[in-house]
């Protein structure tokens, strides 16, 4: 584990963003267990990837515990389960959010092969399904029914739908600006207090 010291504020943005790729995964589950102890903030834009990589960082993710998400554009399919999965979920305004069921290239199987993968896409979706059901807090039926096809969310809908708690307030999310060193002055002249307004509404 990394020492404090190297710890700076910045450290605690983990970014997803395009395909959820095997390299962001790695990126993203390898900061966190290397920093266990801090809290981070999941940046999210992203259209999705394989089911695997996503189902790894949202159970990452809960046995965790500190890590917020904010979708500062698009959270499709696995996207939107992470963006749900976080401690402190929020958006900004023009947020898309996409869920719909697991899916799978199966490629050349032999039949019997066949049937032993749809069976376990089968129990990977129910998965998938349950967890969105836990972190939405929406109704079982509700939740399978909308994710049957691809079910896009617009801006304040994520909110309503329970996918996240609110809008994005930078005044809570972004570390305050560094403190000049002794001595020094700022060469563009001092940075203006960050001024606080409303915050999103928590879990």
């Amino acid at each position: 584990m990394a020492r404090d010291d190297d710890w700076k504020p910045e450290d605690r943005f983990l970014y997803l963003n395009g395909e959820f790729t095997d390299e962001q995964t790695q990126e993203i589950v390898g900061r966190i267990l290397q920093h266990w102890d801090k809290e981070f903030l999941l940046v999210i834009n992203s259209d999705g990837g394989s089911v695997f990589n996503a189902l790894a960082v949202v159970n990452l993710m809960r046995q965790h515990g500190r890590i917020d998400t904010l979708c500062i554009g698009v959270a499709l399919s696995g996207a939107a389960d992470c963006l749900a999965a976080g401690r402190k979920r929020y958006i900004i305004p023009g947020a898309i959010a996409m869920l719909h069921q697991v899916s799978w290239e199966m490629g050349r199987e032999f039949a019997a092969n066949l049937v032993k993968n749809a069976q376990f896409l089968e129990r990977l979706n129910t998965i998938m399904t349950e967890l969105l059901v836990e972190h939405t807090g929406k109704p079982r039926e509700e939740v399978y029914r909308d994710a049957a096809t691809d079910f896009y969310l617009f801006g304040q809908e994520i909110v309503d739908y329970g996918l996240a708690d609110g809008f994005w307030d930078p005044a809570e999310l972004l570390p305050a600006p560094r403190s000049p060193r002794p001595g020094r002055g700022r060469l563009h002249g001092a940075a203006p207090e960050p001024r606080r307004r409303s915050g999103s509404r928590e879990e």
